[in-house]
C-alpha cells in the first residue's frame, strides 16, 4: 500500500507545506510579494474534495485539491505543479489584501462610492451593509477594517461638503 493511501489528509497537507517552506524558489517568490514564509503555516489551508472536472482551486485562504490527483500515487512527483499554480493565486491574493488599501486610487474609489451612496440618500447603516463587507474581506483584523471604513465615510462626507460648497 502506498504512502498516499495510508496517510491522512493532515499528513499530506503537512508534507505539502514542508515542501513549500523548504524550497528556495518559493521562499524568494514569497519575499518578492512581501509574504512571510510563516504564512504558509498560519494562513494557508488545504482540503481534498471532489471538484467536478477541476483538479485544484485556490483563493486567499484555501487550496482545494481533487482526490483524482492522488489516484495514481504520484502526486508529489508528477502533480505538485497544481499546488504551485494555486499557491501563486494564494500569494497574489494575500499580497493584494495586505496592500490593497495602500493604493490611493483604490481608497479614493471606495470613498467616491460611499459619497455616491450618501448623496443618493442612503444612511451609513445601509452603506455599511453593502460596502463594508468588501472592505472587510481585505483584512485579517476586523477592527482595522472598521477603522478604514469609518475613515472612508468621513472622507466621503468631506468630499460631499466640498462639492456642495461649489
Amino acid at each position: 500500500m502506498s504512502w498516499y493511501k495510508q496517510a491522512n489528509n493532515e499528513a499530506i497537507f503537512s508534507k505539502i507545506k514542508d515542501i513549500l517552506k523548504g524550497n528556495s524558489f518559493i521562499k524568494n517568490l514569497m519575499t518578492d510579494y512581501s509574504i512571510p514564509i510563516e504564512d504558509i503555516d498560519n494562513h494557508l489551508d488545504f482540503e481534498i474534495k471532489e471538484m467536478d472536472g477541476k483538479f485544484a482551486e485556490g483563493n486567499g485562504l484555501l487550496i482545494t485539491l481533487d482526490p483524482k490527483l492522488f489516484a495514481e500515487n504520484d502526486f508529489f512527483e508528477n502533480k505538485f505543479h497544481f499546488v504551485i499554480h494555486e499557491l501563486f493565486h494564494w500569494i497574489k491574493r494575500r499580497s493584494e489584501s495586505k496592500f490593497y488599501f495602500k493604493d490611493s486610487e483604490e481608497v479614493q474609489s471606495f470613498v467616491l462610492a460611499v459619497a455616491w451612496e450618501i448623496m443618493e440618500g442612503k444612511d451609513v447603516e445601509n452603506i455599511y451593509k453593502t460596502i463594508y463587507p468588501i472592505i472587510e474581506a481585505h483584512f485579517e483584523n476586523g477592527n482595522n477594517s472598521k477603522k478604514v471604513f469609518n475613515d472612508m465615510v468621513e472622507q466621503a462626507k468631506n468630499l460631499i461638503e466640498v462639492h456642495n460648497s461649489r
